[in-house]
């Protein structure tokens, strides 16, 4: 055991046999004034459950198993982007032309062909 793990040991059977003691002791007594020099005794019993308290919290921090990471590669980066200018020709004309045609009656006019 180290000297931390032995000293945080002690501070609590000294903790708790001055538990018991004080769980034996008399009842308070109620007094209708106020001492400033029962003041002094909390201060110290909280610095010392302080130090005692902080002690088993930064002993209680060790080590633990951790499931090993596997690092695998990085993807490779994605194919890179060529923009190039589209140029989009206009849809050909109409491959039209005029023919002369002639009605029922016989009359000629002239009419619009498209292919």
């Amino acid at each position: 055991m180290s000297i931390m793990k032995k000293t945080v040991s002690a501070g609590l059977v000294a903790l708790s046999v001055a538990g018991a003691l004080a769980a034996t002791a008399p009842a308070a007594e109620a007094r209708d004034y106020y001492h400033h020099d029962n003041v002094w005794p909390g201060v110290a019993a909280g610095l010392a459950g302080g130090i005692i308290g902080g002690a088993i919290i930064a002993g209680s921090q060790r080590p633990v198993y951790v499931e090993p990471r596997y690092e695998y590669a990085p993807p490779p980066p994605p194919p890179p982007v060529y923009y190039r200018r589209a140029y989009y020709a206009p849809p050909p004309p109409p491959r039209c032309h005029f023919e002369w045609a002639r009605n029922e009656f016989g009359e000629a006019y002239r009419a619009q062909v498209c292919y």
